[in-house]
């Protein structure tokens, strides 16, 4: 009696065990029957991506530029992420700028907080390919992907080539519906799915693999997270943007952001990059240091920043605004698109037709009192004094003489 007993407990445990879905890692929200289940593990053993803290995965939550270049960096860099002591999402955009896996994306306009579209997705594995110098098809063989795609007059001219090259290679399946959903974001299952094909083609020099077309129709929503939520910052009150009695302008900048840590995507006071958040930001700054506040090019207002170096005067005045606004830790890009031009950014103008040379900050992309081609401008040394009343012109900043020697200074 008594073995019959043991025997029907073992069959109902090992019933109940059987019961039990398999998921993931461990991970509660991806059970064995997930489409992206064999690649999650591998990249979650091969330590590219980790899960939350709360046991889950998220793999509907979508990648950030910052979080793709940090899982790129992880699986082919590796050696040269271990130089940086945090190892963070900022060493993974150091490392993909350094190899140019960016190149011919969207980063350069968008935060690197922002959801990374699938057409740049594509791009970043071309750099990659390029870069490691695996066989690339030749133009007869990736151009027959045109007609996989419906929608490919609506990928970024920039990106077709990538997008071709990937799927005629393996990397890249369509959607169930014959589109290629450019614009649409990438999320943390497909990352963890094209990474491994990326590593099994680049390890082959050219070797097929697998396709595992990702299922058509719309995924739930996640928040925009790199693998933390912890990683979202508290909202706090910055103090004011200004010199105190026999302090300097380095002494102030160390004293102000003294208790700001850098996050991707967020302000140095904790809410989201937007236009209105810097706006807002702007305000505070112009109502510690007014028009006509002094500010010269006196050793006082030298300012050393982390990522523009060092400058005075007019230059001090942009550096020290934009590591306000951003932090000092923040990725700087530096570029000639001006059609990109956004609030919050410095632009160092020169004018070689008239010797014109001055940094400013954008406070607004529009000018009512100047028409539709200005934009608005804060500076400091503007006739030894602090100015929120500058603008320009679009159409200025397009000249030769102008567009040759000018550069726009972004955060985002």
């Amino acid at each position: 009696m008594k073995k019959q007993i043991t025997a029907f407990v073992l069959a109902l445990v090992l019933c109940l065990g059987l019961a039990v879905p398999v998921s993931a890692a461990g991970f509660s929200d991806v059970p064995a029957s997930h489409w992206a289940y064999e690649q999650i593990n591998r990249a979650v053993a091969d330590g590219i991506v980790g899960g939350y803290q709360d046991g889950t995965f998220r793999p509907a939550a979508p990648v950030s530029y910052a979080a793709f270049s940090l899982m790129l960096a992880r699986a082919f860099y590796s050696g040269e992420l271990a130089a940086y002591p945090n190892g963070g999402t900022e060493a993974g955009e150091a490392i993909m700028n350094r190899h140019n896996i960016l190149r011919d994306t969207s980063r350069m306009s968008r935060s690197s907080g922002s959801d990374l579209p699938r057409e740049d997705m594509a791009q970043c594995m071309y750099n990659l390919l390029l870069d490691k110098g695996a066989k690339i098809p030749p133009d007869t063989e990736y151009v027959k992907s045109i007609g996989s795609m419906s929608d490919f007059d609506n990928i970024n001219p920039n990106c077709r080539r990538a997008v071709m090259v990937c799927y005629t290679i393996g990397l890249l399946g369509g959607l169930g519906d014959g589109s290629f959903a450019p614009q649409n974001s990438m999320n943390r299952a497909q990352a963890a799915v094209v990474i491994g094909r990326l590593r099994d083609y680049v390890q082959g020099n050219g070797g097929t693999a697998g396709v595992v077309e990702i299922p058509s129709g719309p995924e739930p929503k996640a928040p925009p997270v790199v693998e933390t939520a912890a990683n979202t910052p508290v909202v706090t009150a910055l103090p004011e943007f200004k010199l105190l009695p026999g302090e300097n302008v380095q002494q102030m900048m160390a004293r102000v952001m003294a208790n700001v840590t850098y996050t991707p995507g967020y302000l140095s006071n904790g809410q989201p990059i937007t236009e209105d958040n810097i706006k807002a930001l702007l305000a505070k700054i112009e109502a510690s240091m007014p028009e006509g506040t002094p500010w010269d090019e006196d050793s006082r207002y030298f300012y050393r920043s982390n990522k523009f170096g060092y400058g005075g005067g007019c230059n001090s005045w942009g550096y020290a605004v934009s590591d306000y606004l951003f932090g000092k830790e923040a990725p700087l890009t530096k570029h000639q698109n001006f059609d990109q031009l956004k609030v919050g950014d410095v632009v160092w103008m020169k004018n070689s037709a008239n010797g014109y040379n001055h940094v400013f900050v954008i406070t607004s992309l529009t000018n009512p009192y100047w028409g539709d081609d200005s934009y608005s401008n804060c500076s400091g040394n503007s006739s030894d004094k602090v100015s929120w009343s500058g603008h320009g012109t679009y159409s200025t900043l397009n000249l030769p003489e102008v567009a040759s020697g000018t550069y726009i200074y972004s955060r985002y």
